[in-house]
């Protein structure tokens, strides 16, 4: 009887342990939040990596992640295995990720930024020389346009009545579109390797520099799985109380 209580007892820790970082979403249809990512409302911080709070709206339920500069963007997919997360409906401009932990997936440019007055026909900018208003900065009675760093002004003379704002590095095209769908990529902590297996991510226990580890099982036994199929028998090291457990006399 002692075993099976030390075995109860051990299950009933582990088990315990993660409660307050069990996974889930912010609505039926949302990403699951796991490790790194944590509900900062819900979750104590141990439970994500820093960088990778996430809420839920209080109107919509939408999973969201706040950036630098007061932008915020809706959650709609979280790749754990190859790392990447889906994000849409920016509340302004993603220009820059440099203190944040995500790095853009999209391939990345360079571009001017122009601002011109709102009296110039957009019309004015088709053609086969690519700028495009940025809704997201603009205001106030002026217009800005995006241009294409490497290409030269003069394929672009209505520009010559604005004024030059400042470059943008290294940002996907669709960083000035709203509505467009992003895909963010995270280099640190590496966790799909975890996720390859099968295994959860996490904290290492007892750890003081931030290491992490995997451990558990994503995929659980269903209920109803019979005691002598878990996997802790093998936590017993003698061998002779592992026989004897297994095959009861």
């Amino acid at each position: 009887m002692s075993i099976f209580f030390i075995l109860f007892f051990l299950l009933h820790l582990s088990t315990s342990q993660l409660d307050d970082c069990t996974s889930a979403p912010c609505s039926k249809h949302g990403p699951t939040i796991r490790f790194p990512f944590r509900l900062k409302d819900n979750q104590p911080p141990h439970c994500g990596f820093p960088g990778f709070d996430l809420s839920c709206s209080p109107n919509t339920a939408a999973t969201l992640l706040n950036l630098p500069y007061s932008v915020q963007v809706i959650v709609t997919n979280i790749d754990y295995k190859s790392q990447l997360i889906h994000i849409k409906g920016s509340n302004s401009c993603l220009l820059n990720l440099s203190t944040t932990p995500f790095q853009f997936a999209d391939s990345v440019y360079n571009f001017s930024l122009f601002s011109c007055p709102s009296t110039i026909p957009v019309e004015s900018f088709e053609g086969p020389w690519w700028s495009t208003p940025a809704a997201c900065l603009s205001g106030d009675g002026q217009e800005v346009y995006v241009k294409s760093s490497g290409m030269s002004i003069c394929y672009l003379p209505q520009l010559i009545s604005c004024r030059k704002m400042y470059n943008v590095w290294s940002v996907p095209y669709d960083a000035f579109d709203q509505t467009a769908d992003l895909q963010l990529t995270w280099p640190q902590p590496v966790c799909g390797n975890c996720e390859a297996e099968g295994k959860f991510c996490g904290f290492m226990s007892n750890s003081t520099s931030g290491e992490i580890e995997c451990f558990g099982n994503l995929n659980p036994p269903k209920k109803g799985t019979p005691f002598s199929s878990f996997p802790f028998v093998c936590m017993l090291k003698s061998e002779k109380v592992k026989r004897k457990f297994a095959y009861p006399k």
